[in-house]
Formats: C-alpha cells, sequence, structure tokens
C-alpha cells in the first residue's frame, strides 16, 4: 500500500525528465541577438520621428504666435506692433509659453521683440521659439507687411532680435 500523504492523496514519486529544464544558452543569446537588431532598427526610427515632430511643434507654435501678435495689433488703439509686448501677447496667447524678456527661458518658450525697422520706420516684431532639442525658429512680423518664418539656429538660448537679422538677410 502506498504511503499516505496528509491530506489522503497518494504520494509518487516521478523520475526527473532529462530535457525539462530552462533554455540553452544559445537559445537564450539567439533571442538576445534577434531583440539587439529589432531594436537597432527601431531607436533611429524613434529618435528621427521624435525630432521631426519637435520642429512641427515650433513651427506651429510660431504660426500661433504671430496670429495672437496680429490679433493684439487690431485690437491696439494705434493699430502698429510699436504698443505690443510680451504682457500684451501673454493676454492674448495665455497657451503659449512667453518669455518676459527678448531671450528665450528654455525649451518651449517664445520671445518677442518690438521696434522700428530703420529702413522703412515701420514698426516689426521678431520672435523666436527654442524647441525641445535646442533649436531655435524665428518669425518676422512688420506692420503692413506678410510674415516671415524662417531662420534656424542651434545650442543656448534664442534671441528675438536675430529674428530681424535672418529676415533681413532672406533673398527678395
Amino acid at each position: 500500500m502506498p504511503k499516505q500523504c496528509p491530506g489522503g492523496a497518494a504520494r509518487r514519486r516521478r523520475p526527473p525528465d532529462r530535457f525539462e529544464g530552462g533554455f540553452t544558452i544559445l537559445e537564450l543569446t539567439i533571442v538576445i541577438a534577434i531583440i539587439g537588431i529589432l531594436l537597432g532598427i527601431a531607436v533611429p526610427a524613434f529618435a528621427s520621428a521624435r525630432s521631426l515632430s519637435q520642429e512641427h511643434a515650433a513651427q506651429a507654435d510660431l504660426r500661433t504666435a504671430v496670429i495672437a501678435a496680429n490679433s493684439a495689433v487690431i485690437s491696439s488703439a494705434d493699430q502698429s506692433f510699436a504698443s505690443i509686448t510680451p504682457a500684451v501677447l501673454a493676454t492674448d496667447e495665455p497657451r503659449l509659453r512667453w518669455s518676459t524678456t527678448q531671450q528665450t527661458t528654455g525649451p518651449g518658450t517664445i520671445a518677442a521683440l518690438n521696434g522700428q525697422v530703420v529702413e522703412t520706420g515701420d514698426w516689426a516684431l521678431g520672435l523666436a521659439y527654442q524647441a525641445g532639442d535646442g533649436t531655435c525658429w524665428y518669425a518676422f512680423q512688420a506692420d503692413n507687411d506678410a510674415p516671415w518664418y524662417g531662420g534656424k539656429s542651434t545650442g543656448g538660448s534664442c534671441d528675438a532680435a536675430d529674428a530681424g537679422t535672418y529676415a533681413s538677410s532672406r533673398e527678395l
């Protein structure tokens, strides 16, 4: 009669199977190599897509900032960029992160600087946006003129005064 376990079930011993174990080192190495190859393909594609999305977000925010500036000009008494300040822009478009100076204060911020254009005497507004990857994007809007978008630089904070420099160097 077989031995009885305390619960009443019969206890049997089964001989260990020779092939009942884990994975072999070769199988694990092959799986790790396949995962490494897939990561090697996916990571650069992800980084490229992330960089492209940051560029597009920066450009979209700049377009929104120019629309906010034009809206502020239309509602101002003199209908000129002369009275448009970062505080006015922040009131008109609070969704954007406005810098209080002409320099950006980190990724995702927009700096604004208004002044008179020497050649024409018209007032203008320069905008600078610092993207998440450190790239600076610029927009320039003068009274009675179409907005100009362009200029791209990397490193450090972005200066809204550079928007005018980039706009002046454009080819007409």
